[in-house]
């Protein structure tokens, strides 16, 4: 009898244990600006952290007693950055014809213990979206084309590929150009997933998913002409969710993408327009033709990474709104992942991805002084 009150007085006192530490993880955040990207800015406000996700957000919050207080005043607190676009942290992909590779998983590739992922931290990115392997983008060698895998959706942070993973099976990549056998490959593989919607075969159920809208299909195009061949290409597929990877000179065909409502990632860049030396800003052009668009560094190193909020300010400056650069490096990426559910924005339920800086994100002088994924903090400037 002895043995089994104590015991019931062990699970007791274990039990408040285990309530005492879950209140630890119960963070309240106050700032002068909270800029939530999709339901505007707050000022003075709070931001309650549990579990690692966004529990209440506004002015009159009631803070739980045993939430650690975090102050940050003069501060701005904003959404992590989300790059939907990048092969940083992996190998560089050999080059090769037309080939249909479904099964390929870019999180086979992962490996979380190197540098590059702490510097990308650091310039404030919290989520990426790592493509199977395509070479270089828009110009110099290119690599094999078709279909090229599975993209993942990743934090750069971890100690195992397991804890970066946000989506190992994010997306479906197809690296297209306009030309025969490229587009023989490509019809040929998704006519066999159209047949065979019930299969198990890693190299059907990826496009089944694709084909059915279950996940986006990204698409690298290098030109206007090509995203027409593609359109055209893909209208059988209709349920298919295209998001285009794009370069400077789909301004072009803005009439064709907003038709066809298909949004665009573009390199975060003032461009010239062809053969000339007129500065253009693509994605002002683009956004002002309603044309749905996200942001990616014009580098993909950590260079690029670095100087990516400096390149969106040059874009505001340049005419590009306000509003939509924001939406642009957020919540934009985050919808053409299909992760905005949980990302891309400062939401009750969502994860609690944040970065604290010392001022308006889209001034070239603010400096990011705290960076949170999940409630953690996992950058911190020195």
């Amino acid at each position: 009898m002895r043995n089994i009150c104590y015991y019931i007085l062990l699970c007791i006192l274990t039990g408040g244990l285990s309530v005492g530490a879950a209140a630890e993880d119960i963070i309240a955040i106050k700032a002068d600006r909270i800029d939530t990207v999709t339901s505007g800015v707050i000022e003075n406000g709070i931001i309650v952290i549990a579990d690692g996700k966004i529990k209440a957000i506004g002015n009159d919050i009631e803070i739980p007693e045993a939430a650690e207080v975090i102050e940050v005043t003069d501060k701005t607190i904003f959404p992590g950055l989300v790059n939907p676009s990048s092969r940083i942290g992996l190998s560089q992909s050999a080059t090769g014809g037309p080939a249909s590779n479904p099964h390929y998983r870019v999180v086979d590739e992962l490996y979380p213990h190197q540098d590059q992922y702490k510097r990308i931290l650091g310039a404030g990115f919290t989520t990426i979206g790592l493509l199977p392997g395509y070479g270089y983008l828009f110009g110099g060698r290119s690599s094999g084309t078709g279909i090229t895998g599975q993209g993942a959706i990743v934090r750069p942070t971890g100690r195992n590929p397991e804890e970066m993973i946000v989506a190992e099976s994010g997306f479906v990549m197809i690296h297209f150009q306009a030309n025969d056998k490229v587009k023989k490959v490509i019809t040929s593989a998704l006519d066999s997933a159209k047949s065979k919607t019930n299969s198990t075969d890693p190299k059907i159920k990826p496009l089944v998913y694709a084909l059915q809208g279950k996940v986006p299909t990204l698409v690298i195009c290098n030109s206007p002409g090509e995203i027409l061949h593609l359109t055209k290409l893909l209208e059988p597929y209709d349920k298919m969710k295209l998001v285009l990877v794009a370069g400077n000179e789909t301004y072009r065909i803005t009439k064709e993408l907003l038709k066809r409502k298909i949004p665009v990632i573009l390199p975060a860049q003032i461009d010239f327009e062809t053969s000339t030396r007129t500065r253009i800003n693509v994605p002002r052009m683009l956004a002002e033709a309603e044309v749905k668009i996200a942001l990616k560094p014009e580098f993909d190193n950590v260079g690029g990474h670095e100087d990516f909020l400096r390149k969106i300010a040059e874009l505001v400056k340049s005419g590009l709104d306000r509003e939509i650069a924001k939406k642009a490096i957020t919540i934009n990426p985050a919808e053409m992942m299909a992760v905005d559910y949980r990302l891309g924005s400062l939401e009750v339920g969502k994860d609690a991805n944040l970065l604290i800086l010392s001022g308006d994100p889209l001034d070239v002088g603010t400096k990011i002084d705290k960076v949170m994924i999940e409630g953690k903090i996992v950058h911190e400037a020195p």
